[in-house]
């Protein structure tokens, strides 16, 4: 190669916009992060990151610490060790407002939780009104937004027992969306369903992946992880195993323990 190859093939020069831009830190980032319970070690020193517009997909056996590192990230339970960050912030400080910083994570969980004595439409803006303290008309236009992008508006004055399964957990994806959050953590969502509804709710999974959402989601639903995550993180006995691309994970690792877990599953 000729020197002037060389120079043009070269990175940006010192001073350009490229070289000056700021390192963009990840939405989530874990550090070493510990849990027990009693004598229990849940987790066991857990580090990774989430970037921006990436679905990560959490694997592992039941009692790997998957639940229980979500919990951790939302805050429903307090760290012992390490450090959790949300963009920077270091949401592990017992100083950290917890209100605000759950209104930057959305969550939905395994069951429902929808209050029953509630309709679709005040279950959805429920949080946006009581915690984040936003008028009834901002709150209202923004959930007819939501019900409408997941075909739910006609069902807006209905309640919890008048839904199927799929619908109920459509319409905690919408609360959980409700208030634009950073991050979209996902535990299980579809454990719950009958196996007819999964297909409504994962694609609206792949929905919010093709508009840029940022989600961690813990399931055990390998077919989709595959097709839909941009990395794995495997747990193991509360310990990362492996992590990288679904490929690499899933269908190229030479680790014995992790073969076998993937070989229960075929069709991936």
């Amino acid at each position: 190669m000729s020197k002037i190859d060389e120079t043009t093939s070269s990175a940006e020069p010192a001073g350009s916009a490229a070289a000056d831009a700021p390192a963009v830190p990840p939405v989530l980032r874990l550090d070493r992060v510990r849990k027990s319970f009693g004598s229990a070690a849940v987790l066991k020193g857990i580090s990774f990151e989430v970037k921006e517009h990436e679905v990560v997909a959490l694997l592992g056996p039941s009692g790997s610490g998957k639940s229980t590192l979500m919990r951790c990230i939302n805050l429903l339970e307090r760290v012992d060790d390490g450090q959790i960050w949300l963009r920077g912030t270091d949401i592990t400080d017992p100083r950290a407002n917890q209100d605000r910083i759950r209104a930057r994570i959305g969550v939905v969980f395994q069951q429902f939780n929808l209050f029953p004595h509630m309709s679709v439409l005040k279950n959805v803006t429920l949080a946006a009104l009581k915690v984040l303290r936003w008028d009834k008309d901002r709150a209202n236009e923004r959930a007819f937004e939501l019900l409408d992008r997941i075909g739910m508006r006609s069902k807006a004055d209905a309640y919890p027992d008048q839904l199927s399964g799929g619908q109920q957990q459509r319409v905690a994806i919408a609360r959980a969306l409700m208030t634009d959050p950073e991050l979209l953590l996902l535990d299980e969502i579809t454990s719950a369903l009958d196996p007819m509804l999964v297909g409504e709710v994962l694609d609206m999974v792949s929905e919010l992946k093709s508009r840029g959402t940022t989600i961690l989601m813990a399931t055990h639903e390998m077919g989709f992880a595959h097709r839909a995550a941009n990395r794995v993180v495997l747990l193991r006995h509360g310990v990362i195993a492996q992590n990288g691309t679904p490929a690499q994970v899933m269908d190229e690792s030479q680790d014995p323990a992790t073969k076998e877990f993937f070989s229960h599953f075929r069709g991936l």
